[in-house]
């Protein structure tokens, strides 16, 4: 649940970027949002594919 929080949030400062770069508004700030945007979603993939490849470990 939290990891489709997180993966809703950079889709939203994502795409918001990609819009505030469309209308030509802010000069840097479109950069930094879709940076930021896309740094969550890497993020919530790297932890997606570390869970994914990890496999299940026995617990002493």
């Amino acid at each position: 649940m939290v990891r489709a929080l997180w993966a809703l949030a950079a889709l939203v400062l994502a795409l918001g970027g990609w819009y505030l770069l469309i209308l030509e508004a802010g000069g840097w700030w479109p950069y930094l949002v879709i940076g930021v945007g896309v740094g969550i979603g890497c993020a919530v993939a790297g932890s997606l594919a570390h869970d994914a490849l990890a496999g299940s470990r026995e617990k002493l």
